[in-house]
């Protein structure tokens, strides 16, 4: 079995870590595949797979779209090779994953929060229509009992639809919160991972806890809330 995190985030959008300290963490963490998705943008990837190649860490090309305002919901998109639009429609951004040969992941939802996250009804209407790849049945932002025990519910009434069981940290310190919910799968290489993906072969669990410095905590949250949808506003993310 192998360990992977696939959703981390790096400078190049609203995360903490340089390319070389998100691979320097995940090797710390002897996590075997990281993926990488900053918000709308994949400036650092390229970087990022051949750190990772020279390191023997395996490294799957992402991004985290945003979708249309006023929701602005947040999709994970895995083996892209170039990067997708921000700002259509939920489905739209869902078929422009497809048409690049991508997966498409459920990212963080249920969240107590109108912006970013897939509420039930959404995601209800959008798999009606179009399947998707998996979902994160683990993850660490914010959620409480009762609407974890939700989606778990949801889950589990529509895994066809669904697709594989993700964990992932959505990291966005690198060593400091890296490794707080991963995916196993079965194999060691980045193909197996998107095999074990495509079958529903996965298995998502918690991993280590937060310890995230203040200090750093609030300089991330000016970047996510201030200084990245300023850039974004201005078309000035690579």
């Amino acid at each position: 079995m192998s360990i992977a995190d696939p959703h981390c985030h790096t400078v190049a959008s609203d995360g903490m870590a340089t390319p070389r300290e998100l691979i320097a963490a995940a090797l710390s963490a002897a996590i075997d595949l990281i993926a990488v998705t900053d918000h709308d943008t994949m400036h650092n990837v390229q970087e990022c797979v051949e750190r990772g190649g020279e390191a023997g860490l395996m490294v799957v090309p992402g991004q985290e779209v945003t979708t249309a305002w006023p929701a602005q919901t947040h999709l994970l998109a895995w083996f892209l090779e170039r990067p997708i639009k921000s700002g259509m429609s939920l489905l739209d951004t869902v078929r422009a994953v497809r048409d690049q040969g991508g997966l498409v992941i459920i990212p963080h939802p249920f969240m107590p929060t109108y912006f970013a996250s897939c509420q039930p009804g959404m995601l209800r209407r959008l798999i009606e229509v179009e399947a998707v790849d998996g979902i994160e049945i683990v993850h660490t932002a914010p959620m409480g009992g009762p609407r974890q025990r939700r989606l778990e519910a949801f889950y589990a009434q529509h895994r066809q639809r669904l697709g594989a069981a993700i964990g992932s940290s959505d990291s966005h310190f690198g060593g400091h919160d890296l490794g707080g919910a991963l995916t196993a799968f079965e194999g060691q290489t980045v193909a197996d991972f998107r095999a074990a993906v495509e079958s529903g072969q996965t298995t998502a669990a918690r991993g280590r806890p937060r310890q995230v410095p203040a200090t750093l905590a609030l300089r991330q949250q000016g970047r996510s809330l201030v200084s990245l949808p300023l850039r974004r506003l201005l078309g000035q993310l690579p």
